[in-house]
């Protein structure tokens, strides 16, 4: 049976498992997490750094805070993607009132203090996504605006490493002032956010699935939600091939023993890696940020990708892929001019194909890259 009519039987429009951070999708609330950050805004701790494992739910932590804002901020500004300073400064412009946007010729330098005088008493959040990506003329710059603007508060979001990558900052080695650790959620909270997910589908019970079956898939998972998400796609997917009409423990079992958990591999791969670590393969690959190499060995498995493609294997923001592939096809010249042992360009754009139902720009590696990185 074709999905989309699978779908229909359960009174769904989609599929529950969509892998999205978009701010409709029910989400369980970090209680405890954001109590952390709420007492540290309290306590004026004005840079705080968050870390887990790949798949925890550190962007979905990021959207929690923009949708309950934590006590005392007005404004939450969320970053999702490396973005340049400028463009920094205008979301942060953006986020005011109108009558309070207007910084007459303000630069980089007097950013700070102008929106100082904007805020008042007013607090401010900003909250850096992938932070591990970013480039060292933000994190410089980032210092000057927490120097110069009392009321900002940053967050800090990234895999483990990052924290290390801070400190190494001289920017930013004696204005930390808080780590926090994403806890693994507890089967309960995986199995009440499918719950919620399947209602936001359309779903008016939890049919396919029983309660032991949502209970195994949940356990599955070994705590981690990409990895849930992961699992029931391919379980419904598998499901609607045989037409399932009951998805029970022994069904999930049976469905999930031939499914290699690969974001589990990752997350395991990431719990002793450390973010500017090198990586054997290829001379060049130590160079790169941890999430162009994925993206490096991605295009070294396929023969070619779309962003698109990309972005929904890494579960990253679009705008965030596209910019790691222009630095890639070494489209930023300052990138370039810092980090001469790259081959630039690793990835070139072989033209637009049909991918993911429309017509998309592909890319993959040059065959320079792809000879270097075959050496070894």
């Amino acid at each position: 049976m074709e999905r989309e009519e699978y779908y229909k039987k359960f009174g769904w429009r989609k599929s529950p498992f969509i892998k999205s951070t978009s701010l409709d999708i029910p989400i369980i609330e970090r209680i405890e997490e954001y109590e952390e950050v709420c007492e540290c805004i309290g306590g004026w701790d004005r840079i705080m750094v968050v870390t887990a494992p790949i798949g925890y739910g550190k962007t979905t932590f990021m959207n929690q805070l923009s949708i309950k804002k934590p006590r005392g901020v007005k404004y939450v500004v969320p970053f999702n993607a490396y973005e340049p300073v400028e463009e920094v400064m205008e979301k942060v412009r953006a986020e005011l009132p109108f009558v309070k946007r207007i910084f007459s010729k303000t630069d980089r330098t007097g950013f700070g203090e102008m929106l100082q005088s904007k805020l008042g008493d007013d607090k401010m959040l900003l909250v850096f996504d992938e932070a591990q990506d970013y480039e060292n003329d933000l994190f410089k710059w980032l210092r000057i605006l927490n120097d110069r603007t009392d009321n900002i508060f940053m967050i800090f979001l990234g895999l483990r490493g990052l924290e290390d990558r801070i400190t190494a900052e001289t920017s930013f080695r004696d204005r930390k002032s808080k780590s926090i650790g994403l806890r693994a959620f507890e089967t309960e909270d995986l199995v009440e956010m499918i719950r919620q997910r399947i209602a936001w589908a359309g779903g008016k019970t939890i049919k396919p699935f029983t309660e032991l079956g949502l209970v195994r898939l949940c356990e599955s998972c070994k705590h981690v939600p990409r990895q849930l998400l992961e699992n029931g796609q391919r379980l419904i997917e598998e499901s609607a091939r045989e037409d399932v009409e009951e998805i029970d423990e022994e069904f999930v079992e049976s469905t999930l023993g031939r499914i290699k958990p690969e974001t589990v591999e990752k997350m395991e791969a990431e719990e002793d890696r450390v973010v500017e670590a090198p990586v054997e393969r290829g001379g060049f690959m130590q160079d790169l940020s941890p999430t162009q190499q994925e993206i490096v060995q991605m295009l070294l498995d396929h023969e070619s990708l779309s962003i698109a493609e990309i972005s929904e294997q890494l579960n990253k923001d679009i705008r965030s892929v596209g910019s790691l592939i222009r630095k890639l096809r070494g489209l930023n010249k300052k990138e370039v001019e810092r980090k001469p042992n790259i081959p630039y360009p690793v990835v070139v754009r072989k033209g637009k194909e049909v991918r993911l139902g429309r017509l998309q720009y592909v890319f993959s590696l040059s065959d320079n890259s792809r000879r270097l990185l075959g050496s070894r």
